[in-house]
């Protein structure tokens, strides 16, 4: 991962303290991308810094991806500074080998290996070109087997051949809550104050005379309860005259909290592009931001370059507000407004408790939140 190639001041303590104070749990139950599949090897290991804890994320030398708390249960070391020897990690310090599951596998000067599970593994999936690993937070998110309860979505063009690969893209990383993507799809207010004027792809620089037109809905999904929805439908208007032709359908789909988004662009009569935004939360406020998308292998480069990078400007526009805002845990609504309360209602599955919220990285309290 990267920094941000945007240059930003830094917020003040003071800012920062009572931001941080204002939100609920930074890390909730879910999936969240960790890296790309390509960057990891067989036989590599790195570690990662992300949802308050600190991880190894290694592949064995079969290929499969394992993740594991960071530190060896024997005394202490970073098992990201040891190796990878088969389909086990071995310790840098005293040779322990653990495998995947956890459990000690060898131990170099004595036959009397510890049994049963030593230290945290996480599930991970691998999907796409993409590593994700599952976070649960208290002691929910999980099925009766105590698995994930959903995995990572796929594509079914992808798998099935129809659609192809078509570009990543590293954000960098973004001063925010996790909340702040969530809660943005269901305020209709603010599209057309800052989402209303078209830009140049992959830039901020406005288009002169062309507007775009919103239309928006929200909405959760009646047979799964940790999948949401988000509905799109944008028409352009040149010169003040709207131009049907120009326009496109969003369908946007929350699998979780945020950590894994998927948006379903469609040109109506020339194809459809499927692509993942990803949110790993690296700190309490402070989001890695990932792109990685699929296109209908009929569909022109160009076109595909176009809309990916006029979804990405927009996104830029959001940036400034949610890096200096606060939530508001009892927000004075208007009629007009969107429907705020049922989407917090709605993402409050996903985290330890109801009024869990975060004062600093290492300090939890408790809170009433709206």
């Amino acid at each position: 991962m990267r920094a941000s190639r945007r240059k930003r001041p830094a917020a003040s303590p003071a800012a920062d303290a009572e931001r941080l104070s204002s939100y609920p749990h930074p890390y909730p139950t879910g999936w969240y991308r960790l890296s790309d599949s390509a960057s990891l090897r067989p036989g590599g290991l790195r570690h990662i810094e992300c949802l308050g804890r600190q991880l190894v994320l290694w592949r064995s030398e079969d290929g499969a991806p394992h993740v594991m708390h960071a530190f060896c249960p024997h005394l202490g070391a970073n098992l990201s500074h040891g190796r990878v020897r088969g389909d086990c990690i071995e310790c840098p310090f005293h040779r322990w080998r653990f495998s995947g599951d956890g459990r000690a596998a060898h131990v170099p000067y004595s036959k009397h290996i510890p049994q049963g599970v030593l230290t945290e593994p996480f599930p991970v999936q691998e999907v796409h070109g993409q590593l994700f690993v599952y976070h649960a937070c208290g002691s929910g998110g999980r099925d009766g087997t105590g698995q994930p309860a959903y995995p990572v979505p796929r594509i079914p063009e992808v798998d099935a051949g129809t659609f192809v690969f078509r570009g990543a893209h590293d954000a960098g990383r973004v001063r925010m809550h996790l909340l702040e993507f969530a809660e943005n799809s269901v305020d209709r207010a603010h599209f057309q104050p800052l989402h209303g004027q078209m830009r140049i792809p992959w830039t901020r620089l406005p288009v002169p005379g062309v507007e775009v037109e919103h239309d928006a809905d929200w909405r959760v999904d009646r047979t799964v309860p940790w999948k949401m929805y988000f509905f799109d439908n944008a028409v352009l208007r040149i010169l003040g005259r709207r131009v049907e032709r120009a326009g496109a359908h969003a369908r946007i789909a929350f699998f979780g909290p945020g950590g894994v988004v998927k948006f379903r662009f469609t040109m109506p009569g020339r194809g459809d592009i499927e692509m993942y935004q990803t949110h790993l939360p690296v700190g309490p406020l402070e989001q890695q931001v990932d792109f990685r998308w699929f296109a209908d292998r009929r569909l022109p480069r160009l076109l595909v370059w176009y809309v990916v990078g006029n979804w990405i400007s927009q996104w830029q526009r959001d940036i400034d507000i949610w890096e200096n805002k606060i939530y508001q845990q009892h927000p004075r609504l208007c009629r007009d407004d969107g429907p705020v309360f049922q989407l917090r209602q709605w993402y409050r599955q996903f985290l330890p408790e109801p009024g869990l919220v975060a004062a600093t990285p290492g300090d939890l309290r408790r809170a009433d939140v709206e």
